[in-house]
């Protein structure tokens, strides 16, 4: 098979190498790519175009060889062109042959192409590749696309979505099978269907699951169909009818369905974990899919969902998904700073342990521990063993692989976190967490350049991204870039206000000398303590940019009894105090390594 670019691909490319080693702006290739009379979000649209071309080159957005991004501006071809007056010896070219690793450095060697006075008129493709092997291709990925709600009640909307992420996750517990995570695949609900191979390059699977789901009368629905990407064939299909309490039956029965189909054999463990037939209870349930659907919004949902979970637990005590739910939504309480760590943690752990005690295979409860152990007990060997049994549960459960890849940072293996990174990518290759979570991990590493690199990609896919924004504010921070910094924690404070981000701000005023704007955000931070809660950490951060150690001290001390989550000392905001006898007191208390 041979892979040829499309037509806004081919076009931006064109577009780049009629000015090689010059900066064609993001206005310019908009122009180019689509007529003014077209209807399109034209952000998203080139930056799916330049991640498709770069994905045909063999490209890094981080490391280019032939596309240098330049943020906010534009793009820069970098490799040689050769002259237009080759093209005529270029159609006489033999087909390539299959793709070697060599192939990108002797294209940069070569040049990259042979450009005719027509290029609209050329047949042209970067490069391609021949499987081989003549043999049909073997499934070892699948995308589990939105399950569309067919009930026409917009309310049931957190059913479908829930009940595709409970279908995600039992087809994820085939060790052998990669399963794209819900972040990258919900982008495509609700939108004008794009054709399925186009969809399955997007998110480089070797097939895709589509279907729909409705609920009514105590009953349940789902339609599942099976497509091979790489030429759409319809490998299978199943329509499915049962009672709502026997909905976890039913998911298994899928998942074995997809793995008979793309002949995988399941192991005895996979075999037993797909087979589990316990009924639910309805109304707890239906709570819990609420929940998972509140959680997933992030800081403005945390609440909401640590609600209908304990809700849920109320009417079925025996839901082990329930408690795992709440555990997590816990834990993001205390990151977020929603509530104090020491409340919610112990109470996360508690919840953890009764859903492994209710079923030892859930993934979830064990990720939710791992983040108990390593945010409060400290106890980072712990959490390794908790963290990797839940990826031996369920290697696609991107939220898993972030925190795991952040642990190792806390154990300063920065080279292990960044290649963890670069697989979080493979799983979830455009979802804006996997690059939020490459942009955390090049900050702790003190790669600042990086990181904003790839903050920058994350915000392509999701302006909305307030993680994003943190993680390239406090890196132009470490570039002692305050202006750019000030500005980016600006924007995010503008949209998710709260303690997390003016702690920050307060930091980097102190670092760039206005002394009056950083005591104004710690007199903020004292009134909003008068209401809610504040952490310490918050206070630590604008004392530390303001070089009151003393203060500061203060401020770490409470931290450390409270058990704070983000009570992270290996960092740029305390560097300073380094020498100071009180700092390598609190690191040997709480056992971190700097």
């Amino acid at each position: 098979m041979r892979i040829k670019l499309q037509e806004q691909p081919f076009l931006a490319l064109v577009a780049l190498i009629e000015r090689p080693g010059e900066v064609v702006s993001r206005e310019e290739l908009q122009k180019r790519l689509w007529p003014s009379d077209v209807v399109v979000d034209f952000d998203r649209g080139l930056n799916k175009a330049i991640n498709r071309l770069r994905e045909a080159l063999g490209d890094d957005a981080d490391e280019p060889r032939f596309i240098e991004t330049l943020p906010q501006r534009g793009y820069r071809f970098l490799a040689e062109v050769e002259p237009a007056a080759r093209a005529e010896q270029a159609s006489s070219l033999p087909e390539p042959a299959p793709l070697s690793a060599d192939a990108p450095r002797m294209i940069e060697r070569r040049g990259l192409l042979a450009i005719a006075g027509g290029l609209m008129a050329a047949t042209l493709f970067v490069f391609g590749y021949r499987r081989v092997s003549g043999g049909p291709r073997q499934i070892e990925s699948i995308a589990v696309l939105p399950l569309e709600n067919l009930s026409g009640n917009i309310d049931q909307e957190y059913f479908s979505d829930g009940m595709t992420d409970e279908l995600i996750g039992e087809i994820a517990r085939i060790g052998s099978l990669r399963v794209i995570s819900r972040t990258s695949i919900m982008q495509y609900k609700g939108r004008a269907r794009k054709p399925l191979p186009e969809i399955a390059r997007e998110l480089n699977v070797d097939a895709i699951l589509e279907g729909t789901v409705a609920q009514s009368g105590g009953k349940v629905r789902i339609t599942a169909q099976l497509i091979r990407a790489h030429d759409d064939r319809h490998l299978w299909s199943e329509r499915y009818e049962r009672n709502l309490t026997d909905v976890l039956a039913m998911q298994g029965e899928v998942a074995r369905a997809v793995a008979k189909q793309i002949q995988i054999k399941l192991t005895p463990q996979e075999e037993k974990r797909l087979t589990r037939a316990h009924p639910v209870h309805p109304d707890a349930y239906n709570l819990f899919l609420k929940g998972n659907f509140f959680v997933h919004q992030g800081i403005r949902g945390t609440a909401k969902s640590i609600d209908l979970f304990r809700r849920a637990i109320e009417l079925d005590p025996s839901q082990s998904e329930s408690y795992a739910g709440l555990a997590e939504a816990l834990c993001f309480a205390g990151i977020f700073g929603l509530r104090p760590s020491g409340e919610t943690y112990p109470e996360a752990k508690i919840a953890a342990l009764k859903a492994l005690e209710l079923d030892e295979s859930n993934a979830s409860a064990h990720d939710a521990l791992a983040e108990v152990k390593q945010g409060y007990d400290w106890d980072l060997a712990g959490a390794q063993v908790e963290f990797k049994r839940a990826l031996s549960l369920n290697p696609s459960n991107l939220l898993t692989r972030v925190r795991y890849a952040e642990s190792l940072t806390r154990l300063k293996k920065y080279d292990e976190a960044i290649e963890e990174t670069t697989r979080i990518l493979a799983w979830a290759p455009v979802s804006p967490m996997s690059h939020v979570c490459r942009s955390m991990i090049f900050f702790r590493a003190r790669r600042y350049d990086e990181s904003i690199r790839a903050s920058h990609q994350a915000l392509d896919l999701d302006p909305s991204s307030v993680n994003a924004l943190w993680w390239q504010g406090v890196s132009y921070a470490g570039k002692r870039n305050f202006a750019q910094s000030i500005a980016v924690l600006n924007k995010a404070l503008s949209m998710a206000d709260g303690p997390l981000f003016r702690g920050y701000l307060g930091f980097v005023y102190g670092q760039a000398g206005e002394q009056d704007k950083a005591l104004s955000i710690l007199k903020e931070l004292a009134g909003l303590s008068s209401k809610r809660f504040v952490s310490p950490v918050d206070f630590a951060l604008v004392y530390a940019g303001l070089g009151d150690a003393d203060s500061m001290f203060q401020s770490l001390e409470k931290a450390y009894q409270a058990h704070e989550a983000r009570f992270e000392l290996a960092s740029l905001y305390f560097d300073g105090f380094r020498s100071d006898p009180r700092f390598g007191n609190l690191v040997r208390r709480v056992g971190q390594t700097i």
